[in-house]
């Protein structure tokens, strides 16, 4: 069985290459194995397949991408940047820093790396510009930023983790917060630090208590809904999947009955494009489960653990290799299929070595997150430059100081577990 492995790997690293997607590499390489090892049954595939797509806990996926949408689409993301400006607008590079702050509250909304990144690029990439920003920082900026995404709640890579290795997904939504504001603020830092050097703007419009508190107000809807959803999660309330349903209901009657921008046209057309990504990452995440349960039966994982750990069980080195392997393995594929592949080897390594579930289940997402933007398969890269009008080469040397923010944070995280595990002790 061991060697047979080789039929399931070969095919599907050689179709990866010619840049086949992802979820037809999966497919591929299964079909292969099943045709020449002959030592499982075909029915194997679609009952795998099956099984993976029916999980309840997957449901949530949907709900969050559609609720994501239709934030967008009722207009309460300009009005969250434009009480980041009133906030940030009179510091050295203030545009810059109001979109790092814009882009994690929309962590808290959408979930979606791609999403945050085409949505802040759009709304203040042109306003940089006109301010004298140059357009490769922007949307480095924009592209860096969407990194939070998954990282604070909601966020589909974590309900993909914990469903594929049975970690608690309301546990991975607590532990991400704390590490996502923190990977902010070193964003920011960064983009103080470019801003002194470079010489961007600072607005001089006097500040106002009046227009802070109108501002809060056209923003307060949108802010509520993160803490809503995540309270009701940890309290118990509603199950994850349950809150996603809470979102788009939330999302729906702010749009409709408050805002009134949402219209049943509006409504159809992101029904239609949310139905089609969360159709893309469901096909990826049906695909792998074929895949990776023939990696376990092939033992793959715990010879994977026997040979780490015959050289070393210091957790120290042990998360150094693990970060290095993401970290590779995030510059070529794409978020969902690295848990779906890598979180059954590495998840019980982890906690043979002490790690805590959740802590590592962090430790992925960020790691994952972080190959968004590192080429040559950095996807919020692809989204930003086109918005943009920049090529790939400056976007990839642009984004070089905010990829050094986002690994030194990602080492903090990693060795500083009580990052990580102090809100969800705290709201046990």
């Amino acid at each position: 069985m061991t060697s047979d492995i080789l039929y399931l790997l070969i095919p599907f690293a050689v179709t990866l290459m010619l840049g086949v997607p992802i979820a037809m590499c999966l497919g591929f390489g299964v079909l292969v194995f099943l045709y020449f090892s002959g030592s499982l049954p075909t029915s194997v595939m679609s009952q795998q397949m099956y099984s993976a797509a029916a999980s309840f806990p997957l449901m949530a996926i949907p709900f969050f991408v559609l609720a994501g949408s239709l934030m967008n689409e009722s207009g309460i993301t300009h009005r969250l940047v434009e009480f980041c400006k009133i906030l940030l607008q009179r510091v050295r590079g203030g545009l810059a820093q109001s979109m790092v702050v814009t882009g994690t509250i929309f962590a808290g909304l959408t979930g979606s790396a791609t999403a945050d990144t085409a949505a802040t690029i759009k709304i203040l990439g042109p306003s940089m510009e006109r301010e004298g920003y140059h357009k490769e920082f922007t949307a480095a900026l924009a592209a860096s930023t969407g990194v939070l995404g998954p990282i604070i709640p909601p966020s589909t890579i974590m309900i993909v983790y914990g469903a594929t290795v049975g970690t608690s997904v309301g546990g991975l939504f607590m532990g991400g917060i704390v590490p996502g504001i923190f990977l902010g603020l070193l964003l920011m830092v960064t983009v103080a630090i470019i801003a002194k050097k470079r010489g961007y703007p600072k607005s001089n419009i006097p500040f106002t208590f009046s227009a802070l508190v109108s501002g809060f107000k056209d923003a307060s809807l949108a802010l509520v809904m993160p803490v809503i959803i995540l309270v009701g999660i940890r309290g118990g309330v509603f199950t994850p999947t349950e809150g996603g349903a809470v979102a788009v209901a939330y999302s729906l009657v702010i749009g409709l009955f408050v805002y009134r921008t949402l219209t049943f046209k509006k409504i159809f057309e992101t029904a239609v494009s949310s139905g089609i990504t969360a159709a893309i990452i469901m096909l990826v995440v049906a695909a792998s489960a074929p895949f990776g349960w023939i990696i376990s039966v092939g033992r793959v994982p715990a010879m994977f653990a026997e040979t780490l750990l015959s050289y070393t069980t210091n957790p120290i080195i042990v998360l150094l290799l693990i970060n290095c392997l993401l970290l590779i393995v995030g510059m070529f594929l794409e978020g969902a299929a690295i848990v779906l592949l890598m979180a059954p080897i590495l998840a019980p390594l982890a906690k043979m070595v002490g790690i805590h579930p959740v802590h590592f289940g962090i430790i992925m997402c960020v790691n994952i997150c972080v190959g968004m933007i590192t080429p040559p398969v950095g996807v919020n890269l692809f989204v930003a430059a086109p918005i943009a009008n920049v090529g790939m080469t400056q976007i990839s040397r642009a984004v070089l100081p905010f990829l050094a923010a986002l690994m030194i944070g990602l080492g903090v995280i990693s060795y500083w577990p009580d990052l990580t595990l102090w809100l969800p002790r705290l709201l046990r």
